[in-house]
């Protein structure tokens, strides 16, 4: 049975200020918190403590394994493992709020199949699909953001980020109404997966033109051909498509959408497999397009192990309507894993979590070692 420990009342700001709420957790008690974590969509199986934590005696984990199911998934068979910051301490909807976390992956995390393996993720009113997430897929991590239907990458632990970004331009100005660009595009998935993590297979399963044509420059006639083949309107896509090829579902990503990306020079994201990783957090939800709650860009600012990498601005999130009725709190956040179902046992590590209005007073993360 999971024990309950009632936190202080001076880690959270009075409901109703227009402030976002202050929350922290350390896990160092061993112990679930359910003043700070709702439980809906995690088993207490599923929960441990490993020790020692990121700076203190213990962090949380949550823990996916083969037979393990999951719950709102639609028609969809999946994994899900999350814990949910609990409703009191969410936001006003459009208030700037500050996180910061560690975490690390242990376990397998499937190299090939793009499993959309989400391991964090903000929600705000009339999301579907996360305004803000961190995935796992194809053992990349990356950050995405969503405006409506149409996802970004924004960072990403790519050994090119940069081409990544490129291709990602590319297929925004493709139509994702078009079924065959759409099958194109995943057609061309397919195939560099297979070249990339399966080079025996490919090498015997695909023609030697074939695997030339992947890689030959741009404007080769033979390139051309693959491009139409598969019906890309762009066949430089192909210059760039294998450092994309690890995202789950790039179609979500044809069409345009209104962001900005601003990535530093170092822009590439840590590797969490087997290592702490420490996230900070700035995020102020907005849509020029909002008929109610916060109608301006909306911003996220985001840095790792001390490093700023990206700022995004732009149209993130939901469009808010009217007829909606939509209560304006929020985002709020989740962590743990949420996968289609693989055979591979998984866990995430988390630790130090905070949550504040302000950077200067989110809880300090210790220096690594």
């Amino acid at each position: 049975m999971m024990k309950i420990l009632i936190a202080p009342l001076a880690l959270y700001t009075l409901a109703g200020t227009g402030m976002a709420q202050t929350l922290a957790d350390s896990f160092d008690g061993k112990t679930l918190d359910q003043e700070k974590w709702t439980t809906q969509q995690i088993s207490t199986a599923q929960v441990s403590y490993p020790e020692p934590g990121r700076c203190g005696p213990a962090a949380i984990a949550a823990t996916v394994k083969q037979n393990d199911g999951g719950t709102a998934c639609g028609d969809e068979d999946c994994q899900r493992a999350e814990l949910r910051t609990i409703k009191t301490s969410w936001p006003k909807f459009g208030d700037e709020v500050w996180y910061s976390f560690s975490f690390r992956a242990e376990g397998q995390v499937a190299p090939t199949g793009s499993h959309r393996l989400v391991i964090g993720q903000w929600k705000g009113p009339g999301d579907d699909s996360p305004m803000i997430a961190q995935r796992f897929d194809d053992g990349v991590f990356y950050i995405t953001v969503q405006d409506n239907d149409i996802r970004r990458v924004v960072a990403s632990a790519a050994e090119k980020p940069g081409e990544t970004l490129a291709a990602q331009e590319i297929l925004g100005k493709l139509d994702r109404d078009d079924q065959q660009t759409v099958q194109g595009v995943q057609s061309l998935q397919s195939l560099e997966t297979m070249l990339k993590r399966q080079p025996d297979f490919a090498k015997q399963f695909l023609s030697h033109e074939l695997q030339k044509a992947l890689r030959a420059s741009d404007g080769v006639p033979e390139r051309r051909r693959i491009a139409e083949t598969l019906g890309l309107a762009d066949s430089s896509l192909l210059s760039h498509f294998r450092e994309f090829a690890f995202v789950a579902e790039p179609e979500k990503y044809l069409g345009p959408a209104a962001i900005e990306i601003i990535s530093e020079a170092e822009n590439r994201l840590p590797n969490p497999g087997g290592k702490w990783v420490d996230m900070v957090y700035r995020i102020k939800p907005g849509r020029m397009d909002n008929e109610i709650g916060p109608r301006r860009k909306g911003e996220v600012v985001i840095w790792a192990n001390g490093k700023k990498i990206v700022t995004v601005r732009g149209n993130i999130g939901a469009t808010l309507k009217k007829e909606s009725k939509l209560e304006l709190s929020g985002p709020y956040f989740k962590f743990g894993i949420y996968r289609k179902r693989v055979a591979e046992d998984l866990s995430l590590h988390f630790d130090e979590f905070s949550q504040a209005p302000k950077q200067s007073e989110l809880v300090k993360i210790c220096s690594a070692d």
